[in-house]
């Protein structure tokens, strides 16, 4: 079975001007094992990767993947010439109620947020 996270992370851009180069990047270099939902906003401009109930080990080559993409994406945030103005947001919430891993870059706006919950299960 092996221990399960959810995992949700976001790339995206204020700017509607930068949009066509962000949406662009995304389709060309976005790991194509993954899929990604258009965000639907007037303020927010870009795409969501969710995964549920997954095992998020770094030794899979699907993690790998992804990891690689980010990294990717977060050098053309950081470069000093960069006028992209994009931003990733990513937050791993692990079985164990203390294992939550968040990750960001750019200028957030915190569109994910983590919130804990008592439910009923009958």
């Amino acid at each position: 079975m092996g221990y399960r996270s959810e995992v949700k992370a976001v790339f995206y851009t204020k700017n509607e001007e930068k949009w066509p180069v962000l949406k662009l990047y995304m389709e060309e270099n976005f790991p194509k094992e993954w899929s990604l939902e258009l965000i639907e906003s007037s303020h927010y401009y870009g795409y969501v990767f969710s995964a549920g109930d997954i095992k998020w080990y770094e030794s899979y080559p699907d993690v790998q993947a992804f990891d690689a993409f980010v990294d990717a994406y977060r050098n053309l945030i950081d470069s000093e010439s960069s006028t992209l103005s994009w931003t990733y947001e990513f937050i791993r919430i692990g079985e164990d109620s203390t294992d939550i891993e968040t990750d960001s870059e750019g200028d957030c706006s915190y569109l994910l947020t983590v919130s804990r919950q008592i439910e009923t299960d009958f």
